[in-house]
């Protein structure tokens, strides 16, 4: 395959992934009656399988093309839609993203879908001579506006360009009628003129569709007063979407690179392309140099501030600000919709509640709140185990919920939402809530904790216990949701990238576990503290204030340092003692206050060094597996800074 080819190949498996994503949403709009949905499914379907057809996946677009068939009857309304049909579809959506990832792999599209086009078939079947009567009693239609179009003379295959202007017409309009017809649109025995006749409601959204298309030198679009269009000139809807698909492969295989589009001088300017793809390690190389260029920005700083040079001080304050707006607008463009990830999610939890004999009523919330792509990578599969646990674990049977008084539906909903200087990601469902109890004796059987220990634990803490590693509250194993083995995840990974979890519940009532995360974590602002000769980064989004400490701000309880801020105690710990800090401590240290699910806690520290944007460095081999540091970063003056894991230090790890 040829380097264009591949090109080509890649951008196909890329929209193709795309449109899958948005299909499963829409499927589960459609059990629900959503109009747009089943027509968005259609053009979906449509558009792969066009696609398809050019590459030579003759499989992948047999396959398209007979789910786009069943989704034309149900927007007919000539197919009900019931749950055995949507399972059907939902299974060739599946089988379509297998052929994907084989095409990726393999560069095959060879994937067994017999039964799937069979069963598509059966529920069409019903229909087939209906539908053959009525082709052949096409009636006469009117149109409404009439719209001549003049392809550019130096167009290479203008019947192309005429099929393509035709399908894009169909999206917005009623195409009534084409002249000239059919055959002479393929032969290309006309100029390079032809006329479309349309129903259409608003003029402008014509004018508007017709101007993004190229190679078209001037059109005009003309009111006409019930025109009644000759049947050999009528096409249908679905005539009009076969003739734009051999035509899109027609201009594909073509290569037309000319892109010139020219209209007449009186028409506004047309809208240009505003966005285009960029893959991701180009944007992750980018990213490393913006970050190169922080590390120098703050050296420059640093000479220019040691040497008080005025004309290098004003040279590096221009630079900062442009570094600093160059750092800005590649921080945005590597943010994306939390939608990327919460797509899969109503898909899952219906597939769940219907093997698991539940009914689930699943909503999402803030779809459009974004997120740097790092981090909603990492954060996408401790997401799938919060919510598979809230359909296994939370939900009741309907059973269970109609004895306890409860709508037989149970509901969950997943939100995000931005919150000061951090993203919440919030699960909550009105399922049966945890037990307290039983919590406390699985914990103990299991050697969680001890049984002192958690009669000393207070409800928070210990509902916060099912996030230890293998904790489950079943006796067995389930297929959906195993031992409990994926909850410790969720909180080990949110607590890797700067956030926490917090859980609140109520027994019978429901459950509620909202996540608290950094909008990103390649480049945040952080507190550089001191002990003894060494430097360490805290992460602002960590801290919560921070104050001078003298002899009479301590308190000791049971042998536990307690720092007295206004009046209340908060847990110290001491750097010193954490990090094995031997020689003699200041009189006067600093307290540096920090939250941790929704707790306060002090790090003692001896000096504040200052407050700067750092660059993270991930740890890697054996450094990675060293707790209490989250981290490296590199500062101007080329010393190598560790960053503290807070919520490591205040899990209480100990560096030796």
């Amino acid at each position: 395959m040829s380097d264009e080819m591949e090109e080509y190949k890649q951008e196909f498996i890329q929209e193709a992934r795309e449109y899958l994503d948005v299909m499963n949403q829409n499927f589960i709009k459609v059990e629900k009656g959503d109009v747009d949905a089943i027509n968005e499914i259609f053009r979906m379907a449509h558009t792969i399988k066009g696609m398809a057809g050019f590459m030579g996946y003759k499989n992948l677009e047999e396959l398209c093309h007979k789910l786009e068939s069943a989704m034309g009857k149900v927007r007919d309304g000539e197919i009900e839609v019931t749950e055995e049909l949507i399972d059907v579809m939902l299974k060739a959506v599946d089988a379509i993203g297998e052929m994907i990832d084989r095409i990726e792999d393999e560069d095959s599209d060879s994937v067994d879908v017999r039964d799937i086009i069979e069963a598509l078939t059966m529920f069409m079947e019903s229909r087939e001579e209906e539908e053959v009567a009525d082709r052949h009693e096409l009636k006469p239609a009117t149109a409404n506006l009439r719209v001549d179009v003049y392809i550019s003379e130096d167009c290479v295959m203008k019947s192309v360009r005429a099929a393509l202007v035709v399908e894009a017409l169909s999206e917005v309009a009623e195409v009534v009628g084409v002249i000239p017809d059919e055959s002479d649109m393929e032969k290309e025995t006309f100029d390079a003129h032809f006329v479309v006749y349309l129903n259409a409601p608003d003029a402008s959204v014509v004018e508007d569709t017709i101007s993004k298309i190229a190679e078209i030198n001037r059109f005009e679009v003309s009111p006409v007063d019930g025109e009644t269009v000759e049947m050999g000139q009528a096409v249908s809807e679905e005539e009009a979407e076969e003739k734009a698909e051999g035509a899109a492969r027609a201009e594909t295989e073509a290569k037309v690179e000319k892109t010139e589009k020219r209209v007449d001088p009186g028409r506004k300017d047309k809208k240009k392309l505003e966005s285009i793809r960029v893959n991701i390690s180009q944007l992750d190389t980018i990213m490393n140099l913006v970050g190169e260029l922080v590390i120098s920005k703050g050296r420059l700083l640093q000479i220019a501030s040691e040497y008080d040079i005025p004309e290098l001080k004003e040279a590096v304050a221009i630079m900062d600000k442009s570094i600093t707006s160059l750092q800005d607008e590649i921080m945005q463009i590597r943010m994306v919709r939390v939608e990327r990830v919460f797509s899969k999610f109503p898909r899952m939890v219906r597939d769940l509640a219907r093997k698991l004999g539940k009914k689930v009523d699943f909503a999402m919330e803030g779809l459009e709140t974004e997120l740097d792509r790092t981090v909603l990578d990492e954060i996408s599969d401790p997401l799938v185990h919060l919510v598979r646990n809230a359909v296994d674990h939370g939900i009741e049977t309907p059973e269970e919920r109609v004895a306890a008084g409860k709508d037989e539906v149970g509901r969950i909903k997943l939100a995000a939402w931005r919150e000061k200087n951090n993203i919440i990601i919030e699960l909550e469902d009105d399922g049966r809530g945890l037990d307290v109890e039983k919590i406390k004796q699985k914990a103990i059987e299991k050697g969680i904790v001890s049984p002192a220990e958690a009669d000393s634990m207070s409800e928070d803490e210990i509902k916060m216990l099912i996030f230890s590693p293998g904790f489950s509250t079943k006796d067995e194993a389930t297929e959906v949701s195993g031992r409990g083995v994926g909850m410790d995840v969720v909180k080990t990974t949110v607590e890797r990238l700067g956030g926490s979890v917090r859980i609140s519940s109520e027994k019978g009532k429901g459950t509620r576990i909202r996540i608290h995360l950094p909008p990103t974590v390649a480049i945040v602002k952080s507190l550089l503290v001191k002990v003894a000769n060494e430097t360490y980064a805290i992460p602002i989004s960590s801290v919560v204030e921070a104050l001078y400490v003298g002899e009479d701000n301590w308190k000791v309880i049971h042998g536990n340092p307690f720092l007295i801020v206004r009046g209340k105690l908060v847990p110290a710990f001491k750097l010193r003692e954490l990090f094995n800090v031997r020689n003699g401590r200041p009189e006067r240290e600093v307290g540096i206050i920090v939250e941790k699910e929704g707790e306060k806690y002090a790090l003692i520290a001896d000096t504040i060094a200052e407050q700067q944007e750092i660059v993270i460095k991930p740890l890697t081999g054996y450094l990675a597996k060293i707790k209490g540091f989250s981290g490296v970063t590199i500062l101007g003056d080329g010393r190598v800074v560790p960053i503290l894991d807070v919520s490591s230090l205040l899990g209480g790890d100990r560096l030796a």
